[in-house]
């Protein structure tokens, strides 16, 4: 192997690795602090999922969101297998509709299901 491509192959890793760093945290994860600001940012402003739009009949907007969320039946959060909840899969294929949320974002919101969705 070229010292280039040594180079290179050694720039990639290190960036991929502070990448992936940043998108795991060890602590856990506040709903209001960590997953609302999230919504409030790109799914509860004018024409969405505020308290004034309600898109789909959800409002996410300070105060309504978590027990809209939470909801017995409505399947937006799943606990057991974050990645199979109705708020995952619509925030991974078509919300927002301004552009979808990176990587560490989604992870986020799953991993805060996976520690089991509490509303603190």
């Amino acid at each position: 192997m070229n010292r280039i491509s040594f180079i290179a192959i050694l720039l990639l890793t290190v960036l991929f690795a502070c990448n992936d760093k940043d998108c795991h945290t060890s602590s856990s994860l506040s709903y209001s602090g960590d997953i609302q600001p999230i919504f409030n940012d790109n799914c509860a402003t004018s024409g969405c999922h505020s308290s004034a739009s309600k898109s789909g009949g959800l409002d996410l907007s300070a105060g309504n969101s978590y027990a809209q969320l939470s909801k017995s039946g409505s399947g937006y959060i799943n606990t057991a297998k974050p990645t199979s909840s109705v708020l995952s899969s619509k925030m991974r294929t078509d919300m927002p509709p301004s552009g979808k949320l990176d990587a560490c974002t989604l992870e986020k919101i799953e991993k805060w299901m996976e520690q089991g969705a509490k509303n603190n």
